[in-house]
């Protein structure tokens, strides 16, 4: 890839790649006109027009954007993030998450902006975490995700997040829901932080 590949270059490398015309990415939600300036880097398209685009072309916003996927790099980040904050430290959670929080990938980025505004109010900075907590309230309620309105929640009330009946069940729950929906990304969350609590120590194997 060249590196100065442009969003509106990047975008119409993979249209055309796919065989799509202007009418088949737009469709009913913006015009062909607007794409094609988008292309030629005259116009610059929301957030929401631009998930609409990478939908269209099968590939993320992420990818239109930087050029690259979504990495493991991310997804480390995250993690470190949170369990950084669980053990009570929220400034070097701050500077773990750094690299997610301004990731457009649903729910990567939606997940460490949480886990960012979590840290501030732990810190006293709630007018920032505030703020933060509207922006991905929207996000959330757009992708119709129960559980992370659930997180959003409680980290709106200055908690932790924790699963209040046996974790091991609630992951597999969630798995569970995730399959039903499509959600790739969540059912391997949830099945993986299941594995992890059960190969922790000894139990009563779940009946399922």
């Amino acid at each position: 890839m060249d590196e100065k590949e442009t969003l509106g270059q990047r975008i119409r490398r993979i249209r055309q790649d796919r065989g799509l015309s202007l009418a088949k990415v737009v469709r009913d939600d913006f015009s062909r006109a607007f794409l094609n300036q988008v292309e030629l880097g005259k116009s610059r398209p929301s957030i929401r027009v631009l998930r609409i685009i990478a939908e269209r072309l099968g590939t993320e916003a992420e990818y239109l954007l930087e050029g690259q996927e979504a990495g493991i790099e991310r997804e480390l980040a995250l993690e470190k993030g949170r369990v950084l904050l669980l053990q009570g430290d929220p400034r070097r959670a701050l500077l773990a998450l750094r690299p997610a929080i301004n990731t457009y990938d649903w729910p990567l980025g939606s997940d460490a902006r949480v886990c960012q505004a979590q840290a501030l109010i732990s810190l006293g900075r709630k007018d920032e975490a505030a703020a933060i907590i509207a922006r991905e309230r929207s996000t959330i309620e757009l992708h119709n995700d129960h559980h992370r309105r659930e997180r959003l929640r409680t980290v709106e009330r200055g908690q932790e997040f924790r699963f209040e009946d046996d974790a091991v069940e609630a992951h597999l729950r969630l798995a569970d829901r995730a399959t039903r929906a499509g959600n790739n990304h969540d059912e391997l969350e949830h099945y993986r932080a299941a594995r992890v609590l059960l190969e922790a120590g000894p139990r009563v194997p779940t009946q399922r």
